[in-house]
C-alpha cells in the first residue's frame, strides 16, 4: 500500500513541478514527433507528464487519484511507475508508428486508461462482477471515442485536441502489461 501512495504521489508531483515550469517543460519534454525522429528519445516518456494548462493537468490528476482508488487493491503487488513507463513507451512508439500526423502530444490520460485496463484485468482475474462493469464502460467509452471521436468539451477545457488513439493504445499497453505479469509469476511459481 504505501508503494502505491509514494508512486502516485511521485507522479503527481513530478507532473505539478513540469506544470509551474511552463513553458521551457513542455517545450524540452513533450512529445514531438519531429524531436523524436531527431534522436530525442526521452519524449517517449516525458511527454506524458506535461500538461497543456491547468485544467488539463487538474483533469489527469483527478483521474489518477479515482483510477487508483478503483483499484487500489490491484496495484499493492504492482508497480504503479513501472506500469506508467511501460505504457508511455507503448503509447508513444503506438503514436510515433501508426499517428506520424499527430506532431505533438502531452499528458497522462493515455498512462490512465492504461491503468484502468490493469485494474480491470486484475478484477476479472478475480472473477469480481466490479472488472465485469467496469470493463464494459472502459470498451463503450474507447469504441464511442474512436467511432464518434472525444468530447468537444473536454477539448475546450484542456485547450488540445484529445488524442483518443493514446487512450485506445493506453488500454493496450496495461492489457499487455497485466498479461506479462501474469506470465512471470506463473512461470515464478511453476520454478518453486
Amino acid at each position: 500500500m504505501r508503494a502505491v501512495i509514494i508512486d502516485t504521489t511521485s507522479l503527481l508531483t513530478l507532473s505539478v513541478l513540469l506544470y509551474f515550469l511552463q513553458p521551457q517543460t513542455n517545450q524540452w519534454l513533450a512529445y514531438y514527433h519531429s524531436g523524436i525522429e531527431n534522436g530525442q528519445l526521452w519524449r517517449l516518456i516525458t511527454g506524458h507528464i506535461c500538461h497543456t494548462n491547468l485544467s488539463h493537468l487538474i483533469l489527469n490528476s483527478v483521474g489518477l487519484l479515482v483510477t487508483i482508488s478503483l483499484f487500489i487493491d490491484s496495484f499493492k503487488n504492482k508497480s504503479l511507475l513501472m506500469s506508467s513507463l511501460f505504457s508511455s513507451l507503448f503509447i508513444s512508439i503506438c503514436l510515433f508508428i501508426f499517428n506520424p500526423s499527430i506532431e505533438w502530444y502531452m499528458g497522462l490520460s493515455g498512462i490512465l486508461h492504461a491503468l484502468f485496463s490493469i485494474g480491470v484485468c486484475d478484477e476479472l482475474q478475480k472473477n469480481n462482477k466490479w472488472g465485469y462493469i467496469l470493463g464494459i464502460g472502459l470498451l463503450l467509452k474507447l469504441l464511442i471515442e474512436q467511432l464518434i471521436g472525444p468530447m468537444h468539451s473536454t477539448e475546450l477545457l484542456i485547450l488540445a485536441n484529445v488524442s483518443i488513439d493514446a487512450h485506445l493504445y493506453g488500454a493496450i499497453a496495461g492489457i499487455i502489461y497485466f498479461l506479462f505479469l501474469l506470465a512471470k509469476n506463473k512461470y515464478y511459481r511453476f520454478q518453486k
